[in-house]
């Protein structure tokens, strides 16, 4: 049994999707909140696995409330809901920890399969949305053929990077220190000419580098 915490200022939506979960025997919805202050605090009570977040609280924008989490709750994993195609604001809260986007037209069952995959250690990124930040990031070059040269461990790095895992989770995975997980994670980045992980993973997935 996982447990969720669902933050979106509007309570309807809110509740739509614990009605929907309440249908998975797997999740257990621990509590809905509606601000992204009273999201921060509830967490730090209720432990979630898991974390439904609203891109847009209105007291606090999605990539803080991430950040904020992060320190709170670190072993949440956070998957962002928005009804906006903002790829900007996403990036953000990608950057900020995030292990997911979906967009709530999309939801319905989508929903229960894609929180599952994030707590197996998965990035979860809805297609269009994966599309928007590909072309606000210029993460892909079509005239150029060339495809960087990645080094074994590198690779490997790459590859729990893209499935949520944090640099001292890779660490751990790895048997490296921190600082060598540092040291490769700025060498390939440099290699595929990306400036934030987000980058990185979309462009070796699209490379098919990993």
């Amino acid at each position: 049994m996982s447990t969720v915490l669902i933050a979106d200022d509007h309570p309807v939506v809110a509740h739509g999707i614990e009605r929907l979960l309440s249908h998975a025997a797997d999740f257990e919805v621990v509590a809905a909140c509606h601000s992204g202050r009273e999201t921060v605090e509830v967490a730090g009570r209720a432990r979630p696995d898991l974390v439904l977040l609203d891109v847009r609280l209105g007291d606090l924008n999605g990539s803080d409330v991430c950040r904020q989490l992060a320190t709170v709750v670190p072993t949440a994993r956070i998957v962002m809901l928005t009804a906006y195609d903002d790829a900007e604001n996403l990036r953000r809260c990608l950057e900020a920890g995030a292990a997911g986007v979906l967009l709530k037209g999309t939801l319905d069952l989508d929903l229960v399969q894609a929180l599952r995959d994030v707590r197996n250690g998965r990035m979860v990124i809805d297609g269009s949305v994966a599309r928007s930040l590909e072309t606000a990031q210029g993460l892909l070059d079509e005239a150029s053929p060339v495809h960087p040269q990645l080094r074994p461990r590198e690779v490997d790095v790459l590859r729990l990077m893209a499935a949520g895992l944090t640099t001292k989770d890779i660490a751990v995975e790895l048997q490296l220190t921190v600082n060598t997980v540092r040291s490769y994670t700025q060498s390939l980045m440099e290699r595929l000419d990306a400036h934030t992980r987000v980058q990185a993973i979309v462009f070796a997935q699209k490379r098919q580098l990993i």
